[in-house]
């Protein structure tokens, strides 16, 4: 009984060692091996914004943290709780400070904006944020 204690144990301690000791190649993450990307926002990324005048509203993407080959940013608007997108954009050559300019913005409802950054080289490596506004 105990060799069968032994042998079960022995091989426990084997089976915790192995895993253990496993790494991904890139640090055990899924970006590649590169260095998450780190973005600000204007409006904040999480805020809701109060109702504003207009059809029109800014928004910069400011990437802090670039990946070596460069990335790319979609932004995409949509009244909350729909799929359908009112404003899309993509810039395939993102630089570390991006304006642009949410059009089109129907009055009198909840919209949100969602920002990804996505590497060129590794699209795991991705931040993505979104804020809500609102046309008064």
């Amino acid at each position: 009984m105990k060799k069968i204690i032994l042998v079960g144990l022995a091989f426990l301690l084997a089976l915790t060692v192995t895993e253990s000791c496993k790494k991904k190649k890139d640090g055990g993450n899924d970006r590649c091996g590169e260095q998450e990307i780190k973005v600000t926002t204007i409006p904040a990324n999480g805020t809701v914004d109060p109702p504003a005048p207009g059809t029109t509203f800014p928004l910069i993407v400011n990437i802090e943290t670039m990946p070596p080959s460069g990335a790319s940013i979609t932004v995409t608007a949509k009244q909350d709780g729909n799929s359908t997108a009112y404003f899309t954009e993509t810039r395939a050559n993102a630089t570390t400070s991006n304006s642009f300019q949410i059009t089109s913005t129907p009055a009198g409802v909840t919209c949100v904006v969602e920002v990804v950054v996505t590497s060129k080289t590794c699209n795991t490596n991705q931040w993505k944020g979104s804020y809500r506004y609102s046309a008064k």
